[in-house]
This record gives structure tokens, sequence and C-alpha cells, in this order.
């Protein structure tokens, strides 16, 4: 279930004016709805995958209604354990941040057939055999792929 971070975008008392078109959300994800694929080789076996992302949805508004939608992922905090045998396990946590972290490019969004509901539905993680998120390429996908449910 997505949490709302800016609740005064809603209200009329809004500091932003009463027209505001972006609204801040986040968003807790599991294992299931997650891939992770080009893991490096010592890191094969991924376990207890979680993710929050951070995002932003800014409504495109004609005359007419709502004509799109647009999403802005803003963070992605990437957790996960592997096993260290005979160690037991190794707690990873990885902060993909736009900009700081990763470079815009390497973070996607794509909206499926159905923009509702509004929240990823699937988070995508190419590793590309490193560690390092800078060389990671990252996918969020938005809204219900229809054929699939």
């Amino acid at each position: 279930m997505s949490r709302i971070y800016d609740y005064t975008a809603f209200s009329g008392n809004s500091k932003k004016g009463g027209n505001s078109n972006d609204y801040s959300f986040g968003i807790d994800m599991k294992y299931v709805d997650i891939d992770i694929f080009g893991k490096p080789e010592e890191y094969e076996e991924l376990s207890d995958c979680k993710a929050f992302i951070e995002y932003s949805v800014d409504l495109i508004v004609k005359r007419g209604g709502i004509d799109s939608l647009i999403f802005n992922v803003n963070s992605i905090e990437f957790e996960f354990e592997v096993d260290d045998y005979p160690n037991g396990t190794k707690e990873f946590d990885i902060d993909l941040i736009p900009g700081k972290t990763v470079d815009y490019s390497q973070i996607k969004t794509e909206v499926r057939d159905s923009a509702i509901p509004t929240y990823p539905d699937k988070l995508e993680i190419n590793m590309n055999k490193s560690m390092d998120p800078k060389n990671f390429d990252i996918t969020v996908y938005f809204g219900n792929d229809a054929k699939y449910r």
C-alpha cells in the first residue's frame, strides 16, 4: 500500500497553491515483485529482498480532464541478504538515488497498459555482474499489465 508524503498537496491550504499537480508517495515492495538478474557470481543466491520506492506523480491536466501522468522515481532503498557460508548471512542495504548514487539515466519508468492503480507494480534490477550501483540498470513498472491479471 502506498504512503502519501505530501498531504498538503491534497488540501486547499497548500503552500504550493490549489493547482499543484505534483504528489509524492512511497511504497514497500517484497521479493515476489522484485526481479533481480545479472548478479555477481558471489551473490547468486539472494534472499529476503525488499525495496522501498519513493516516487512522485505529475498530473498533466487539460480543460477536458487529466491528459496523462508522469512518474518520477526519487529514490529506491534496496535491501537483501546473501548466504555467506560458514559465517551465516550478510545483509546489504543499497540506496539508489538519481543524481547521487546512480545516474538519472539508470532508473527508467514504464507505464503499463492500465495506469490505474498508479503505484509501482514491479521492480527490475540488472546488477550487470557488479555490486556498484553505478553499473545497475533499474526499471520501475507503474500500473497494471491487464493481460496478466
